[in-house]
């Protein structure tokens, strides 16, 4: 991410915390805005062009979409489009990560950040839905259709931002997306997100040791996932952003082969 990208989506963020009282469907406006964004070309190249000025790319952005959108909505997208971009998918993605993060802070996203891994586990150990969620020749509505079956239960949070991802993939994964949609959550509500794959599941006061040493040595809140996967004996493999930490059995005896073969 370029360093323009990073100050335009900083602004944003601040623009959203300054907001009292966001709507419940703020997000919802504004991952419907990244989507009719996303969808002209055209329109991605005037909104990202410093050549024109920024209040013009504002007022041509809520022209466009606009119509869609309440008033807080309509400001967002004003100020996203009146930054200045490294890349022109940084446009949309800044988008879509005001969406996430409004999302985030609605009364209805309790448990957004367990229930995007759920579903994101769900994907991966099943080749077949994640074929079915990421095949972009299966038509729009088929998709939403399943994913609307698999998250009846779900709060509307979680369900937004899966619909959303499966009709704007922007070149990645089901997974991937997900992945990126959990982070965003996760630092709007102050916390990083630990992947901790283990043999055997964590008991509450062991998965409690694990969270509070991390948050000891990042400084934040930790959003612990647990992956079980018995092939690492024993152990735990922690991933934190790019941070690996493997105390695996597994990863101890793969290390002794290499030794032995060299």
């Amino acid at each position: 991410m370029g360093a323009a990208t990073r100050a335009s989506t900083a602004a944003a963020v601040d623009a959203l915390s300054a907001m009292k009282r966001p709507g419940e469907d703020l997000g919802e406006q504004l991952l419907a805005a990244a989507r009719a964004v996303a969808s002209s070309r055209q329109l991605v190249t005037v909104l990202v062009d410093p050549g024109v000025p920024a209040d013009q790319r504002s007022l041509l952005a809520q022209r466009a979409v606009g119509g869609q959108l309440g008033l807080q909505a309509r400001t967002l997208l004003g100020v996203l489009a009146g930054g200045r971009w490294s890349e022109p998918e940084d446009l949309v993605a800044a988008i879509e990560e005001i969406g996430f993060r409004a999302l985030a802070g609605t009364a209805s996203a309790d448990s957004l950040e367990a229930e995007l891994f759920t579903v994101r586990r769900a994907v991966t150990s099943d080749g077949r839905l994640e074929l079915a969620l990421g095949n972009q020749a299966s038509p729009v509505a088929a998709r939403l259709g399943l994913v609307d079956s698999l998250l009846r239960s779900a709060n509307p949070a979680t369900t937004a931002i899966v619909r959303h991802v499966v009709q704007l993939p922007r070149g990645r994964k089901p997974a991937e997306a997900l992945d990126r949609a959990q982070e965003v959550v996760a630092d709007a509500t102050g916390r990083l997100v630990a992947v901790v794959q283990t043999a055997r599941p964590l008991s509450a006061a062991q998965a409690d040791a694990v969270a509070r040493r991390l948050e000891t040595a990042y400084g934040r809140k930790i959003a612990l996932n647990q992956v079980i996967e018995p092939d690492l004996v024993a152990g735990l493999r922690i991933t934190v952003g790019n941070d690996v930490i493997d105390g695996t059995v597994r990863s101890r005896l793969d290390d002794l082969r290499l030794r032995l073969a060299g």
